[in-house]
């Protein structure tokens, strides 16, 4: 799997298409893979908005995300939203709260992590690196 993670507008979408341009896709934005296709490339983005609306446990709702999305093929867009202002919404908070979780486990099972920062990568972790 390869994340990509920026902050919201960074231009994290543009890029995947960019990357991914040759390549037979499936986009899934605000929702899961039903399954996964080893033939094509399985793009999955807006996780927080899935969060939002789903009614589980925090951490069957984490272990749901990780094996929904495990696949050599699998591009996951991840939108930061730990830093700045903390919202004054307790739901907010606590959105911020399980994303930074879910986050660090897709990024430990993932085999490349990619920053974007106003359209530019920064390779985190590459293949074969330790964590």
């Amino acid at each position: 799997m390869h994340i990509y993670i920026g902050g919201a507008h960074n231009g994290k979408r543009a890029y995947v298409r960019k990357v991914l341009e040759n390549e037979r896709v499936r986009w899934f934005e605000g929702e899961l893979p039903d399954e996964m296709n080893s033939d094509q490339c399985t793009v999955v983005a807006g996780l927080e908005n899935w969060l939002l609306r789903i009614d589980l446990p925090e951490q069957e709702a984490i272990d749901l995300i990780v094996d929904s999305v495990k696949g050599e093929n699998t591009f996951i867009i991840l939108t930061d939203m730990n830093r700045g202002i903390v919202p004054m919404d307790k739901a907010q908070r606590n959105l911020r709260d399980v994303c930074g979780r879910l986050y660090q486990r897709l990024i430990l099972e993932a085999e490349e992590v990619t920053r974007i920062w106003y359209g530019i990568a920064q390779n985190l972790k590459k293949r074969g690196d330790l964590v």
